[in-house]
């Protein structure tokens, strides 16, 4: 990704938002989903900082859609409107064993 999604500015790398118009932007790229490989990735939670070493996995693409119609008086569709649209990606970080300690993971309480 070299220009912000939003408003099309370009990106400064080793940022992860946008300097003209704010948006926050994460470039997954490097999860290579179709490999077995693991990752060493970090997590700010609401209970601190989680360090794993670990694989991605996108389990669903859901895509739904919420729609009006338009009707006659018969109750017969006339015209479709989507009033809300909405698409949840399901991605589960399967943990290993880390080689040098043993731990499946760290917590870092802030």
């Amino acid at each position: 990704m070299t220009n912000c999604p939003n408003c099309g500015a370009p990106l400064e790398p080793y940022k992860c938002r946008c300097e003209y118009c704010g948006t926050w932007y994460f470039d997954f790229t490097a999860f290579d989903m179709s490999d077995d490989k693991p990752y060493y990735v970090k997590f700010r939670t609401p209970y601190g900082v989680i360090t794993t070493l670990a694989r991605p996995e996108l389990k669903t693409i859901d895509v739904s859609e919420d729609n009006v119609y338009a009707c006659d008086m018969m109750g017969h569709h006339l015209a479709k409107f989507a009033t809300t649209r909405s698409c949840d990606l399901d991605v589960t970080f399967h943990s290993y064993v880390n080689p040098e300690d043993g731990s499946l993971l760290k917590l870092e309480v802030q």
